[in-house]
């Protein structure tokens, strides 16, 4: 039978100062540690309030104690367990280089103050307030608390409460969870009137995680352009247990939060999505817009360098840009070759410097996490805004990618030309 492990957390920031290594802390070698400790599948090693678990933790009733006592100089000769705060303790049975069991058959919502402690042959004590917390194994349908969990975290975010959705996150989020906090702050900055209509279709658990499948209907306004957007997709949350509740662990993609960073956020892409037309939000200009969902993560490739820049396009003069550094180069003379830069927009048409080619991309700019391998030209080529190309830079030795952002009429035959840029330094087409 598949276990269902997992269903617990604490109430309390875990702290990085739990005895998990005893010589990292200055522990004379003489005291003994408790290094590893689990009840069952169920690592409590980092508990420091409450540890909740439930029935589907159990064994036949039981929860077997596991764990390792460590000395640095010396052996272990006991180890002793309290399930009501130290009034009473029973010895765990002891085997090789310190490893301890320990069955228990728990009372279902009874609480019980665990308390641990190692006792070396020479008589020194761990201080068994290093692991001590309360412990339940609970009767609750863990799988209505998911959904109350995830309404919850809908009702923050639709609210633009970016602490409370913040403390529905994971400490152990598997994404980013500083890039997941930018990204709604960017939500909440360029979206307006975000409303979003949920249906849960099932709660699986695979291993300590909780995943919930639903479709959405989703509308929100662009604070920039004032227009409505909408879209509809199906997609995929993980929660784990932490403390009292359970928290947001991942995101699939499309995102149903934080629209700006999939490439630090989704760790997968929900597959009955792929071609639905999803809402993007481009952190750099602030432009929220639509897109088709792709088949893959927009991971973006280590080193990556991005930014943007503005051209000026004239028969003469004009800016080159170059990928490396992302810098611009006033005053080209336009009319002949080039001084520096990798390319350079003249009225309507971009020129590339020599061992340079480039070619006109169907995908988004955000979207595009890998350049092709062949099907480069030298140009020139005609350019208008919103294209975006990818570039074979000095050879076929490095890659860039290029979106023409903007294009504004001076006047008199000039123009200027926003763009938005990735380089790759590591000579790969990964973006």
């Amino acid at each position: 039978m598949l276990r269902k492990a997992l269903l617990f957390v604490f109430l309390v920031t875990l702290s990085g100062l739990a005895s998990a290594a005893w010589w990292e802390f200055g522990r004379a070698e003489g005291e003994p540690a408790i290094t590893e400790l689990k009840f069952n599948r169920v690592d409590v090693s980092r508990a420091e309030e409450v540890v909740v678990l439930t029935r589907d933790d159990l064994d036949s009733g039981l929860l077997t104690l596991r764990g390792r006592a460590e000395v640095g100089r010396g052996l272990i000769g006991l180890v002793e367990v309290s399930f009501d705060g130290g009034e009473t303790w029973k010895k765990a049975l002891l085997g090789e280089r310190g490893r301890f069991t320990l069955d228990f058959r728990p009372e279902l919502e009874r609480e019980y103050a665990f308390r641990i402690r190692a006792i070396t042959t020479t008589g020194q004590k761990s201080d068994p307030e290093e692991h001590s917390f309360i412990l339940r194994v609970t009767a609750a349908n863990p799988q209505d608390e998911v959904r109350q969990a995830f309404l919850a975290l809908l009702r923050a975010y639709m609210e633009e409460n970016r602490s409370a959705f913040m403390t529905l996150v994971s400490e152990d989020f598997e994404g980013n969870r500083s890039a997941l906090e930018d990204a709604i702050t960017d939500d909440f900055r360029y979206l307006d009137n975000i409303r979003i209509e949920p249906n849960i279709t099932r709660v699986a658990q695979f291993d300590r995680t909780y995943e919930v499948y639903f479709t959405f209907n989703r509308q929100v306004q662009s604070t920039r352009s004032g227009q409505i957007l909408r879209d509809s997709a199906a997609t995929v949350a993980g929660f784990v247990r932490e403390g009292g509740g359970f928290r947001l662990s991942r995101l699939a993609a499309p995102l149903i939060f934080g629209l700006s960073g999939a490439s630090e956020i989704a760790t997968s892409v929900t597959e009955q999505s792929v071609g639905q037309t999803v809402i993007t939000l481009d952190p750099a200009t602030g432009t929220a817009a639509t897109a088709t969902q792709g088949s893959t993560v927009a991971t973006t490739g280590a080193g990556v360098e991005t930014g943007s820049a503005t051209l000026y396009a004239s028969n003469n003069p004009c800016t080159a840009f170059e990928f490396d550094g992302g810098n611009t180069y006033p005053g080209q003379n336009c009319l002949g070759a080039f001084l520096e830069g990798d390319l350079r927009i003249e009225i309507n048409l971009m020129w590339l410097q020599t061992g340079n080619t480039a070619q006109l991309l169907g995908s988004s700019f955000d979207a595009t996490t890998q350049v092709p391998a062949a099907g480069y030209a030298g140009g020139p080529f005609v350019v208008s805004a919103g294209q975006v190309y990818a570039f074979s830079l000095l050879g076929g030795s490095k890659y860039g990618l290029l979106e023409i952002s903007s294009v504004t009429d001076l006047g008199g035959g000039a123009f200027q030309v926003g763009i938005r840029y990735k380089y790759q330094p590591d000579g790969s087409r990964n973006f």
